[in-house]
């Protein structure tokens, strides 16, 4: 399936039944939208993106960070996502 139209001008309740799924620090935490809403009230993606940090680090900008539907993006152990967008690329390591 083809994921639709997608916007960062979307509202939180345009998704209700989604997942934020973010990386930093070695892993990935799917974070519910419903509950998103519940505490960050129904913003913006665009503003919940500025919003998100990695609890360990601190990190303001974990990445990548994806909007799924159905389950997780990768599977575990179960099926994989109906579909999944990018909100924020995965972050290029380069050396020095």
């Amino acid at each position: 399936m083809h994921p639709p139209i997608f916007r960062v001008q979307h509202r939180l309740s345009d998704w209700p039944d989604c997942m934020i799924e973010l990386s930093c620090c070695g892993g990935s935490v799917g974070l519910p939208v419903r509950l998103l809403i519940q505490r960050q009230g129904d913003i913006t993606f665009e503003a919940l993106l500025k919003r998100l940090r990695c609890k360990r680090c601190g990190k303001s900008k974990p990445s990548p960070v994806y909007l799924v539907a159905g389950h997780h993006r990768t599977a575990r152990y179960g099926p994989t996502a109906d579909w999944a967008v990018e909100l924020v690329p995965p972050e290029v390591k380069r050396g020095d």
